[in-house]
C-alpha cells in the first residue's frame, strides 16, 4: 500500500491505494456558525428519553450522574478535538482512520456504518412515546414505524424538509429547553441535594456508574463538528472552540433538566419513566405543556431522527466507490436519492422496533457494536506525531506526544468500560450476535485488503504545508 499526496496517483504492487484529496480553499463557516451546528448535533433525543431509566438505577443522584456523563464524555472524545486543532478534517472517521492507520482499519470503519443506523430505532421509539401523549389512540410502535417511513419517503423524493430550517429549529429547541429548566428549577420539591438521603444513590456506586454510562451516549455528539473542517473559515482554530463551547451548555441544560425531572415529583413517580413528561405535566399549565412538548422533546427527537438517512448515505456511498461494498448500491432514482442505501437503512431501523426492543437496550447494543470503530479511530489519532510531525508540532493545544498518548489512553479506557457495561446490560444472545457481527466485518475487511483493488480517497489536510507545496 502507498499513500499519494494531493497530486496524482502511483500504482503499487498490492493494488491498494490511498489518495488524499487536494485541500480546498477556506470555507465560509465562522466560529458562531460552527457552534450553532455543534449544539444542534448534541442536544437531541437522548436527554428526553434516558433520564427516567437512569433515575431507576441511581435515584435522585441522576443529575450528578448526568454531570459525570458529560465530563466523561468530554474526555472520551477529546482526542477528536485535539485532531481538530491540528489538522483540517473532512470525510468522517473513515477518512481519519485510513489516512493515519491504513486500508484494513478503514474497512472496519466502513463496515461499522452498516450497523450504526440501529441507534435511530431508539429515536423513532422516542417520537412514538411523545406523540402518543398527544394522540393516545395510536400505539407507540405504530407512530415510530409511520414516522420513520414518512422520513424515508421524503428522502426518496429528495425532500429533506428540515434542512433549510434546521438552524431555526435548533434555536427553538434551545430556547424552549433553557426556559423550561430555568422555570423548573424553581419548582423543585424533592431532596435531590441530600446526599445521605435514602433515595440518593439507590443503586450504590454500581448503579450510579451504570446511569452515567447510559447517559454518556447523549452527551458527546458535539465532536462531530470536526467533519466540517472543509467548510470552516479557520478550521484548526474554530472547530475545537465550537466543540468545547458546547460543554457549558450541556452542563446547564442536561444537568438542570435531570434536576427538574427528578426533583419535582416523588421518586417512585418518575424513576423508570420513559419520558420527562411527568414532571413537565406537574408544573406546566395545559396549553403551555403542549407547546413545550412540541417545541422541546418532539423537536429534539425530530431534529435528531431527520439525519438518519444522510448520516448513512455518504459513508456507505464512499465505501462502495472505494471498493468495500458492491457498486450497484449507488443506483439513484430520478430525484438523485440512492434508494437501495435508503431502503437498507430503513430495514435496519425497523428491525429493533418491530421486535419490541426498548430504548435502553438499543442504546446498549449501539455502544457495543461501535466499540471497535471508536477504539480504532482514537488509536489512529494517537499516530498524529508520527504521520504528520510538522503539523503536530504546531497543534493549537501545544501538547507533547506524551499528553496526546495520555488523552488517547483515557479515551480508550472509557470506551472499553462502556463496551463492558453494554455487554452485561443486554441479553446474552444480543451480546454474542453483536460481537460476532463486528468480528465478521473485521475479517471481511482484512480479506478484501489482502485481495487488493481498494482505492480510498481521504480528506485530512496539514495546515503546516504551504499551498505551493500541495
Amino acid at each position: 500500500m502507498i499513500r499519494v499526496k494531493d497530486k496524482g496517483e502511483r500504482k503499487m504492487s498490492n493494488k491498494n491505494l490511498i489518495v488524499n484529496t487536494p485541500e480546498p480553499k477556506p470555507g465560509i463557516l465562522e466560529r458562531g456558525d460552527l457552534f450553532a451546528i455543534a449544539v444542534g448535533m448534541v442536544i437531541g433525543s437522548g436527554m428526553v428519553t434516558l433520564i427516567g431509566p437512569a433515575m431507576a438505577m441511581t435515584g435522585y443522584s441522576v443529575w450528578l450522574a448526568y454531570l459525570t456523563a458529560i465530563v466523561m464524555g468530554f474526555f472520551m472524545v477529546f482526542p477528536y478535538i485535539i485532531l481538530g486543532g491540528t489538522m483540517r478534517v473532512a470525510g468522517g472517521p473513515y477518512s481519519i482512520v485510513t489516512n493515519l492507520s491504513g486500508v484494513s482499519a478503514g474497512g472496519l470503519v466502513a463496515y461499522t456504518k452498516l450497523v450504526t443506523p440501529i441507534l435511530n430505532s431508539s429515536f423513532a421509539l422516542a417520537l412514538g412515546l411523545y406523540v402518543n401523549n398527544l394522540l393516545p389512540g395510536i400505539t407507540v410502535k405504530a407512530i415510530a414505524v409511520v414516522g420513520i417511513c414518512i422520513l424515508f419517503v421524503l428522502n426518496l423524493l429528495g425532500m429533506d424538509i428540515f434542512a433549510k430550517v434546521s438552524k431555526i429549529l435548533s434555536t427553538i429547541l434551545l430556547i424552549t429547553m433553557v426556559l423550561y429548566v430555568i422555570f423548573g428549577l424553581t419548582q423543585i420539591k424533592q431532596p435531590i441535594f441530600q446526599f445521605s438521603g435514602d433515595k440518593m444513590f439507590t443503586g450504590g456506586f454500581k448503579g450510579f456508574m451504570l446511569a452515567a454510562l447510559l447517559l454518556i451516549n447523549s452527551a458527546n455528539g458535539y465532536y462531530n463538528i470536526l467533519w466540517y473542517g472543509k467548510d470552516a473559515k479557520k478550521a484548526t482554530k474554530d472547530v475545537p472552540f465550537a466543540s468545547m463551547a458546547c460543554v457549558p451548555c450541556l452542563l446547564f441544560i442536561y444537568v438542570g433538566l435531570a434536576m427538574v425531572t427528578g426533583g419535582v415529583l416523588p421518586h417512585d413517580e418518575v424513576a423508570g419513566a420513559p419520558t420527562i413528561l411527568p414532571a413537565a405535566q406537574a408544573i406546566l399549565p395545559g396549553a403551555v405543556y403542549k407547546i413545550f412538548m412540541i417545541g422541546g422533546p418532539i423537536m429534539a427527537i425530530i431534529t435528531t431522527l431527520n439525519g438518519v438517512f444522510n448520516d448513512v448515505r455518504y459513508p456507505l456511498a464512499q465505501a462502495a466507490k472505494d471498493g468495500w461494498l458492491p457498486k450497484f448500491i449507488l443506483k439513484e432514482n430520478r430525484f438523485g436519492a440512492p434508494y437501495l442505501i435508503y431502503t437498507y437503512t430503513l430495514i435496519v431501523v425497523l428491525i429493533p422496533i418491530v421486535t419490541d426492543m426498548s430504548i435502553v437496550t438499543i442504546t446498549n447494543i449501539f455502544q457495543v457494536i461501535t466499540f471497535f470503530m471508536n477504539v480504532t479511530v482514537v488509536y489512529a489519532i494517537s499516530r498524529l506525531p508520527k504521520r504528520y510531525p510538522e503539523a503536530w508540532a504546531k497543534n493549537k493545544f501545544h501538547f507533547s506526544n506524551g499528553a496526546l498518548y495520555t488523552f488517547c489512553t483515557v479515551s480508550i479506557i472509557i470506551y472499553t468500560v462502556i463496551f463492558v457495561k453494554g455487554i452485561f446490560s443486554i441479553k446474552v444472545s444480543y451480546a454474542v450476535a453483536a460481537v460476532i457481527v463486528m468480528l465478521a466485518l473485521i475479517l471481511i475487511g482484512i480479506y478484501l485488503t489482502k485481495k487488493g483493488g481498494i482505492r480510498i480517497e481521504t480528506s485530512l489536510w496539514d495546515p503546516s504545508v504551504k499551498k505551493e507545496e500541495k
